[in-house]
Order: C-alpha cells, then structure tokens, then sequence
C-alpha cells in the first residue's frame, strides 16, 4: 500500500478545484501485540472497570474501550489486529473474512470494530474523505452463512446486515451518510460480503470525523465489522457547476452523456468501484459520450483542464 497517491482518478461528488495528494490510513505502523490483536488489555491498570485508550494513524484518531468487571472482559469500538483464522466463528476471532487472509491489499493489520450505538474516528484536520475498504469479521460472516456451527443465524429472505458511515463537519453536524450492505437479502439481492470491498466515501464531502454504525433485522448478528485503506486528501473548496464552466447532461442519463465547454480538456468516466471506462484527451469543446452499453448505477464524469478538476456523479438508468 502507497500513500501520498497522486490523484489520478477522483471519485467525488462535489467539485474541487485542486489536485490533492492522497493519505492512506493503513494500521501498518501499528503494532500488535503478540496476542494477534490490541483491544486495550494490554494496557489496562486495573483502576477501574472501563477504560478507553486511543491511538493514531496517518493523521486519524481512534479509540477503544476497554471493560473489566473482575468477572469477565469485554471490549467496544476499534481494535486492531493481524490475526488470519478464517475458520473459527466466535467472539474469540478477531480476524478479517478475505481472500488473500488479512488486511487489504496484503498488508497485515486492519481494524476490527465492534459497534451498537456509533463509534467515530476524527481527523486531526478538515479532510476531503475519499473511500475505505470493508469486509466481515469471521465471526459476523459465518454466522450469517449458518456454518458457524449453530446454524440458527442462516441469513434468507429480507435479512441484512448494514454499515451506515455518517461524516461529521467540523461545527459538529452530519454532512451525509453511506449505507453499505455487509449482507443483502433483500430486494432480490443475495449475498455476504467475503472479501475487502471498496466503499466510495466521496459523497460526505469534507469531514472533521466518520462515524459508524451497524444494523441488522437478525439482531442477534454478531456487530462486528473489518476496516483497512481510510483514504483521504486535503479538504477542497466547493463550487457549483455552472454554463461558465463545464456543463455535464442529461442528469439521470438513459444513453449519451454530453458535455460542453471542454474544449482541450481531459476527460475520463468512472464507475462506482472506480474503473475507468472512458477516457479521452485534448478533447472538442463539445463531448457526446455513449454510456448506451453500460449498466444501470452511478458513474463519475471526471473534467481535468489547467490545474482544474471538475467531478459530477451522474445516475445511468435504462428508462
């Protein structure tokens, strides 16, 4: 994993008018305990039942609580580990459900979180948050998949399993959330999410803080998620497009996209997993791009010219 990315293919939707270098919060200069996993009982005093102990990365600060009631132990929020066991499927397992077993990108950490209520990260600056990629825990995913020995949580019709990332201005207040779905069965969907996925984080804009938050119709589900590659820029000032400057139609689309006063611009269009499937250089001050042949869903139109990038997400739909 690289940081400090040059951008090259920005999925946002809002428009920016710098390129910023990319940081990468990836728990590599974390280190873990010989356990496998730090959830704070390494470095509990004892002094009283909980504690909460936070640690950074790249610029980000998490926390985790840490309980102790002389009975028994138990943790919330953000650990970390390197832990590869795809087979055990209790709350002993902190590991990450993927293929290659482990953080992604094959790296080594990532974080494990356990969340009811939300659990936030803050920036130690206004950033322009990016993306983030998400998979399972062990645990979460086979009980889900009823192989986790009880069979009792096998997932059917109308069950899921959602992460809702919410970012947090600077004041305090909420700037949009992104649902992502650890487990669809709903709508016709069928499916858990097995390996680390990327999530576009593009829409929340400039943010101070994310804050998580799980939710499930089973709610005996194991709470528990997986998070590796927090990537993020410079916050970026915000600006409307305008007939001054770069008009991007129709908004939905069925099948050509047009865009105007783009002359000598470099032009690329993106899917939501950030694939290029356009790109053109030195382009004519009008653009008619054909998107006739493409899936249904969201795409970005990516505007480069003069040290400017200008990006508007665009809605495909076949009708």
């Amino acid at each position: 994993m690289k940081k400090n990315l040059f951008l090259t293919s920005v999925l946002i939707a809002i428009f920016s008018f710098a390129l910023n270098a990319q940081t990468i919060v990836d728990f590599e200069s974390l280190t873990v305990p010989a356990d496998g996993y730090y959830n704070g009982s390494t470095d509990y005093s004892g002094s009283g039942n909980q504690e909460t102990f936070t640690y950074s990365e790249n610029g980000a600060s998490f926390y985790v609580n840490y309980t102790n009631t002389g009975t028994y132990d138990y943790w919330s929020a953000f650990a970390y580990s390197d832990q590869t066991d795809l087979t055990t499927a209790d709350w002993t397992n902190y590991s990450a459900y993927a293929n290659p077993a482990g953080g992604a990108d094959a790296s080594s950490n990532y974080v494990i979180a356990y969340t009811f209520t939300g659990d936030s990260v803050i920036f130690d600056n206004l950033v322009h948050i990016d993306s983030v990629k998400i998979t399972n825990s062990v645990w979460a995913y086979h009980y889900m998949n009823g192989s986790d020995g009880s069979g009792s949580g096998t997932y059917g019709a109308d069950d899921y399993f959602k992460l809702s990332i919410t970012g947090i201005s600077d004041s305090g207040s909420y700037t949009g959330t992104v649902d992502f779905y650890l487990a669809d069965f709903t709508n016709g969907n069928s499916y858990i999410i097995d390996n680390w996925t990327n999530v576009n984080l593009s829409d929340l804009g400039n943010v101070k803080g994310l804050k998580f938050y799980l939710s499930a119709l089973d709610t005996w589900t194991p709470y528990y998620f997986c998070m590796d590659n927090l990537t993020y820029s410079d916050a970026v000032s915000v600006k409307n497009i305008d007939n001054e400057i770069v008009s991007v139609y129709p908004n939905p689309v069925k099948d050509i996209i047009h865009i105007t006063k783009a002359l000598n611009s470099n032009i690329t269009v993106s899917d939501i997993s950030g694939k290029v499937i356009f790109s053109k250089n030195n382009c004519s001050e009008i653009e008619r791009i054909n998107l006739s042949g493409k899936s249904d869903g969201v795409y970005f139109v990516t505007v480069q010219s003069n040290n400017t990038t200008l990006t508007k997400k665009i809605i495909k739909v076949s009708r």
